[in-house]
């Protein structure tokens, strides 16, 4: 076997053709990847939501799936959308091949295919979500998937570890007054300032991650995480304001226009952070920590001020 095929990376195989479905297991299998079939895509839909995948194959459409939609679906989730995609494109009819790659797939096959043409696709896709998919051009940091195996990583390891989910508010209404060009620059500066506060105050096994848009995630020690979101929104407060027109750092706030027409005051930009650790309770999944995060995160947001807010219950699930 290859260096690929040793890592036993999980591929959905979402068929409702029951030969087909056993042609392609049968022969991932042979090749030593975990397989999980699936005649519907809504089971595999909430599957997907308590169990990732490094690859999908999905037929284009019959009466149970829905290729297209599936595709959206799993663009839309943060937690998943990383996750390549191969549709099954019946060869009389070649539009689609469009929709598909459209619709959000990463490459497509025509039916009938063989074997060799099957995992041809499925190692190239899989090479290369892991060569080019997972580092954000702008900041250079690790993407979502890095993220969510470094916390499998760490679950796996039964260490404490805190995590902190921040993202900047007001944020697309910068890019609208001053235009994407600027908003990189402050996007590129937020993960410059907690790269320096992971320095200063963490260790050389902290991790620091960029989703894209103005999200980031980091990971820490629990004795350091909330030194570290203090130290991020001190610099972040210092500093973000010389991003700002004269003009508009004398008024304290930008004029933005919405789609009525309508001249709003917007607030300059705040940075929030969701904080959990796994001091009273065990870690269980990715998509656990990021739910947790997500929801402290969010209620920070009611506050006037750039702000941090851990959780500290003490039992999981909170009821």
């Amino acid at each position: 076997m290859n260096n690929i095929d040793s890592h036993h990376e999980r591929i959905l195989v979402i068929v409702e053709d029951l030969k087909l479905q056993d042609f392609i297991a049968l022969i991932l299998i042979g090749e030593g990847y975990e397989v999980k079939t699936y005649f519907s895509d809504k089971d595999a839909l909430k599957d997907l939501s308590e169990n990732t995948a490094d690859l999908i194959i999905i037929d284009f459409l019959s009466p149970k799936i829905d290729g297209l939609n599936f595709c959206k679906s799993v663009r839309e989730n943060i937690l998943v959308r990383y996750i390549p995609i191969i549709v099954l494109i019946p060869k009389e009819n070649p539009l689609s091949k469009m929709k598909a790659i459209y619709g959000g797939a990463d490459d497509y096959i025509e039916k009938p295919f063989t074997s060799e043409e099957l995992l041809a696709r499925v190692k190239t896709a899989l090479w290369r979500v892991n060569r080019y998919q997972d580092i954000n051009p702008l900041t250079k940091l690790p993407g979502i998937s890095t993220a969510i195996k470094e916390l499998k990583k760490r679950i796996e390891s039964k260490e404490l570890f805190g995590v902190g989910l921040a993202d900047l508010y007001n944020f697309k209404k910068f890019n609208d007054r001053y235009g994407f060009k600027r908003g990189d620059e402050v996007l590129k500066y937020t993960g410059l300032l907690m790269q320096r506060a992971l320095t200063e105050l963490g260790s050389p096994q902290d991790f620091l991650a960029h989703f894209g848009g103005d999200d980031f995630l980091f990971i820490s020690s629990v004795d350091a995480i909330e030194d570290i979101c203090k130290k991020i929104i001190k610099d972040f407060e210092e500093i973000i304001p010389s991003f700002y027109d004269e003009e508009d750092r004398e008024r304290g706030y930008i004029l933005v226009k919405n789609r009525k027409g309508e001249i709003l005051q917007v607030p300059f930009l705040k940075i929030y952070i969701g904080v959990v650790t796994n001091e009273n309770y065990e870690f269980t999944s990715s998509g656990q920590i990021f739910q947790i995060a997500t929801e402290l995160r969010d209620y920070a947001k009611k506050f006037e001020k750039s702000m941090y807010i851990k959780e500290r219950r003490k039992k999981y699930p909170f009821y």
